[in-house]
């Protein structure tokens, strides 16, 4: 609740900014991308709004990227870990259900013998 207060309180002013920034920029402007300026053909003419938003999102996206694979490292010793984690509950598994089969097996050959393990228990207290 309160993140969703929080996130209202910095996007509402944001979104009204960018709106006025948007509004107040459509004019369009040359951008050449050609340092010298030797070569017309690279230059172009845009609004500055779209110019600026785009590179914010180009510069996200590349981000996004960058972080992406910087973090590799990580989801793999994660992948790892979780594959470590199935095996060993798998192996738990595995030893419970052998623990069991033999309680039963020795409750099953206790019960054959009937009193006199009763009768050597008491006898030990």
């Amino acid at each position: 609740m309160i993140s969703k207060i929080l996130s209202l309180i910095v996007l509402v002013p944001l979104a009204i900014v960018l709106v006025v920034f948007s509004v107040a920029n459509r004019e369009s402007i040359p951008v050449s991308l050609d340092p010298i300026g030797s070569m017309p053909q690279l230059a172009f003419e845009a609004p500055l709004f779209i110019l600026l938003m785009g590179s914010v999102i180009i510069g996200v996206v590349l981000g996004g990227i960058g972080t992406w694979l910087t973090q590799s490292h990580y989801r793999r010793k994660s992948w790892k870990r979780k594959y470590e984690v199935e095996k060993l509950r798998r192996e738990t598994e595995e030893n419970k259900a052998k623990l069991r089969q033999l309680q039963e097996e020795r409750d099953r050959a206790s019960y054959g013998q009937g009193t006199s393990t009763a009768l050597t228990t008491s006898r030990a207290a």
